[in-house]
């Protein structure tokens, strides 16, 4: 039994989870953000160029003017617009990059804060760790993952690396504008191409990533239940505050017996208490019980000189429908009414 409860077959709680969070415990690839941004500038990049072309053949144009009538404020506002111009050409790549890198981020961990991660852990200091921590297979899925990288990359780029150098050993004859554009077109496809593998590869890492954080969080059975208690308190002691509630409600219903007009019973094992206040509204149950609680009414009743009345439907029906310290139900007012009359005509025959 004690190998089964110290073996981590249990999921992790909530609990469990937000202290993994709290301590960086997170499943998280930075390489899967950075191959999405390498993927996301080769479709950028062409906005940007195209930006970048427009706004150079503007300054180009007052740069001629300026050229053309030289005078100092004429050259502040040419620097203005150059700065303005590669603020402008940059802009959808450095926006792109921003938002692919926080959704990516957010996507992976959400907004976590781990200040426990922070702290220093001097146990990694310890020889026998670090060469545990070498051994283990988070470094083998590392190495593993490396040396997948390299050859995934390789294949992916090869082709097209080759297929440039052709193109451009043949380009003698080549306009040099269209060489360039070859050589654009080509770069950005061998950037889409990799990225899109890395990507991939950046995939499974995640997904390992998970793997890993979830099998770290995995409970064993006893502390799961070492939990549970902490959460929800000792059993034991949750029993005995409900007894000790029982037993100060009793009282107070006992406390209300002494108070009461009269009380129904049955004729042992039902008791029910009633009070009687003319001018405040149809009758109150203040105290109702069977067996044990029964006979201690009665007994109060008799200390006090309360009234009791054997009615066995009567008593049977209060305390099946009548509810503490609430008026009688609506239907039982003429055979209370009656009760409270025989009760009243006795206390005047003895008074």
């Amino acid at each position: 039994m004690s190998g089964k409860n110290s073996e981590r077959t249990e999921q992790p709680t909530a609990k469990r989870k937000r202290e993994a969070r709290l301590d960086g415990q997170l499943a998280r690839s930075p390489e899967l953000v950075a191959w999405a941004q390498v993927l996301a500038a080769s479709f950028l990049i062409k906005a940007s160029v195209g930006l970048g072309a427009r706004s150079l053949s503007e300054l180009a144009a007052q740069m001629e003017v300026t050229i053309a009538h030289p005078q100092a404020d004429a050259a502040l506002r040419l620097l203005g617009s150059a700065a303005r111009c590669g603020a402008l050409a940059l802009a959808p790549l450095a926006l792109g990059m921003a938002v692919v890198g926080l959704v990516g981020n957010l996507a992976q961990v959400g907004l976590a804060f781990s200040p426990r991660a922070l702290r220093p852990k001097w146990h990694r200091v310890s020889p026998r760790k670090g060469l545990k921590r070498i051994l283990s297979p988070q470094s083998g899925w590392e190495a593993l993952k490396s040396l997948l990288k390299f050859a995934v990359l390789t294949a992916v780029a090869w082709p097209t690396l080759a297929h440039l150098t052709a193109a451009v050993t043949r380009s003698d004859r080549m306009p040099l504008g269209q060489l360039l554009w070859l050589v654009g077109a080509t770069t950005l496809r061998l950037v889409r191409n990799t990225g899109l593998a890395g990507l991939a590869l950046a995939a499974a890492d995640y997904a390992f990533q998970r793997r890993r954080v979830k099998k770290a969080t995995m409970m064993t059975r006893q502390e799961v239940k070492e939990e549970h208690r902490q959460s929800d308190g000792d059993p034991f002691m949750r029993s005995r505050i409900r007894q000790r509630q029982a037993e100060m409600s009793r009282n107070r219903m006992m406390a209300a017996v002494g108070k009461a007009t009269v009380v129904v019973v049955n004729p042992t094992h039902i008791a029910v208490a009633l009070r009687y206040t003319a001018g405040a509204g149809a009758p109150k149950v203040v105290a109702k019980g069977r067996g044990f609680v029964a006979a201690r009414i009665r007994e109060e009743a008799e200390r006090h000189d309360v009234p009791v009345v054997r009615d066995v439907p009567l008593a049977r029906t209060l305390h099946a429908t009548g509810r503490l310290d609430r008026e009688i139900p609506a239907e039982l007012y003429e055979a209370v009414a009656r009760l409270l009359a025989f009760v009243f005509s006795l206390r005047r025959r003895t008074a």
